[in-house]
């Protein structure tokens, strides 16, 4: 099955203005890289014809049921066409709303539109289709370009992957790691991840979401007054991008003690692009946890904040939210 969501890899150039514009089904593209009749019998459907910067959590749980509805089809695999700047956010959501999925989901996008020569659409189209055909594993993966050399496409967990760079075609990576699947230029598939995507294996959907949760990027000079707005506003948790192992300046003691009185989730991930969140190495570290702080270990800041969304989407109090977030469900840490 193929869903389309939109972004460059569903869009062509307008070539009297020079702009990028939806304008692809997802029949379209399936049509326009006849190499995936050779790999599987491809349903394909349109969801939304967004570019990834407007699609919103009520889209992810949009995807989310469409899944959830195909859970026990025949379909090998299921690809999800989506724009590239958000991708991670989605898959992140999808890996944690849909635990345990029976079905290897595979989103996939280009960084250059499907119409234009230099486009990687069809190769990242082609690896997907065949890495669900033939990989035997389940879990939510990104698939793109994997370095510049036009040949080799990485299969990345939706929970340990990011977008580092704005618009080379190898624009995704793998955060601490080798992404979990590379598929070859001879379409051969090398697995790298050495445990199950799912921490459970049975299926355990749960697609409730709940967006008033911030991420703060801490910064010198960062105002404390802008927490206490986060607060009136009604803002039930906060993630930290912390400094180094985890910090944020003492100017926010005052504040974060607040809002832990106010019984709000507070994590801690780190500015870093990589390593753990370390808050017994210094002492600034234990005071933040003596306030309350919950370090997040090695899990991405983007990831942490849609993993609150959808731990305080489906918790009772701050206390169960804190189980759901330090539990492990789909290789986040």
């Amino acid at each position: 099955m193929l869903l389309s969501t939109g972004g460059t890899i569903a869009s062509k150039v307008d070539y009297r203005t020079g702009a990028v514009t939806p304008a692809l089904s997802a029949s379209d593209l399936n049509e326009a890289v006849p190499e995936l009749g050779k790999i599987a019998n491809i349903d394909a459907e349109v969801l939304f014809s967004e570019y990834s910067e407007n699609l919103q959590p009520d889209h992810w749980t949009k995807i989310a049921k469409k899944l959830d509805s195909l859970a026990n089809s025949d379909y090998k695999g299921i690809l999800i066409a989506h724009g590239t700047d958000t991708m991670h956010y989605t898959s992140s959501f999808l890996s944690f709303a849909l635990a345990g999925f029976p079905i290897p989901v595979a989103l996939v996008g280009s960084q250059r539109s499907s119409d234009r020569p230099s486009s990687d659409a069809a190769l990242n189209l082609i690896a997907a289709s065949t890495f669900l055909v033939e990989s035997n594993t389940k879990g939510i993966f990104l698939v793109m370009h994997h370095n510049e050399d036009d040949q080799t496409v990485a299969c990345h967990a939706g929970t340990r992957v990011r977008k580092n760079h704005t618009s080379k075609r190898g624009a995704f990576e793998t955060m601490g790691g080798n992404p979990a699947f590379i598929v070859t230029p001879t379409l051969e598939i090398q697995k790298n991840i050495q445990d199950d995507f799912f921490k459970d294996i049975k299926y355990n959907p749960r697609m409730k979401i709940d967006t008033k949760v911030s991420l703060v990027k801490y910064h010198p000079g960062y105002d404390p007054k802008l927490i206490e707005n986060l607060i009136q506003t009604g803002c039930r948790a906060i993630i930290f991008e912390g400094t180094g192992l985890g910090h944020v300046g003492r100017t926010m003691y005052d504040v974060v003690k607040k809002a832990k009185e106010n019984d709000l989730f507070l994590g801690m991930t780190s500015q870093c692009i990589d390593g753990r969140v370390r808050m017994t190495v210094y002492e600034s570290g234990r005071d933040l946890l003596e306030l309350g702080i919950t370090p997040l270990e090695n899990m991405t800041p983007e990831t942490s904040l849609v993993k609150a969304m959808w731990a305080l989407g489906n918790s009772k109090n701050a206390d169960e939210m804190k189980l759901l977030m330090l539990e492990n469900i789909a290789s986040e840490f």
